[in-house]
């Protein structure tokens, strides 16, 4: 699945809609600062089936957007994959340890190693 960013019809709207107002919930003004440049957020992640509409663009600060990015977006995707992985059988299968009950195989203390039948 690929990025898709917002076209600009839909940033010009969300803009509008803004007001000059950051709509992460900090209702702090977009100024000059690099930090405060505005940002076009997908409320819904595009991974997680957001669409590109405006419903689901928000108009917010870079550091605001930097923050709910790692905070809140990427651990639902990274969860998300990984269920997705187990469910289609994706998942690595886990190296058993050596000696362990699963290897067949037990180690002595003098250091020899016997076959156990189970």
């Amino acid at each position: 699945m690929s990025r898709a960013e917002f076209s600009v019809r839909v940033r010009k709207q969300a803009w509008d809609r803004a007001n000059g107002v950051c709509e992460c919930g900090c209702d702090q003004p977009f100024t000059k600062d690099p930090k405060d440049r505005p940002n076009y957020d997908h409320e819904l992640p595009d991974f997680l089936g957001g669409t590109n509409d405006l419903e689901n663009c928000k108009v917010i600060r870079f550091c605001c957007h930097h923050t709910k990015t790692k905070d809140v977006d990427t651990p639902r995707i990274v969860k998300a994959r990984t269920a997705d992985k187990k469910r289609k059988g994706l998942e690595p299968r886990k190296a058993k340890i050596p000696g362990s009950k699963g290897t067949g195989l037990r180690k002595k203390l003098d250091g020899t190693v016997l076959r156990i039948s189970e």
